[in-house]
């Protein structure tokens, strides 16, 4: 089963309809923290490996930098585990 999860999840990651929830969260992130319009939220919502939304929904630090002067705040940052 270990070695299945992060199959299972990387194909949930790369599924349209988890990368639409995605999507929408990253943009809702943006238009409220970085205070942006949600058309300048739907540019920056790059889709891919290193795109912004999974950069956002796998971040690895308390932030993470999109990009045109937008920095968000990670809710699921592994910085935060324990504390």
């Amino acid at each position: 089963m270990t070695r299945i999860f992060p199959f299972l999840l990387g194909i949930s990651l790369l599924s349209p309809t988890a990368f639409a929830g995605a999507k929408d969260d990253f943009i809702n992130a943006v238009v409220k923290q970085c205070k942006k319009s949600k058309a300048d939220a739907e540019s920056m919502a790059t889709p891919g490996r290193s795109g912004n939304v999974i950069k956002f929904k796998t971040c690895s630090g308390a932030t993470v930098d999109v990009g045109n002067g937008c920095t968000l705040q990670c809710k699921d940052a592994s910085s935060t585990i324990g504390g």
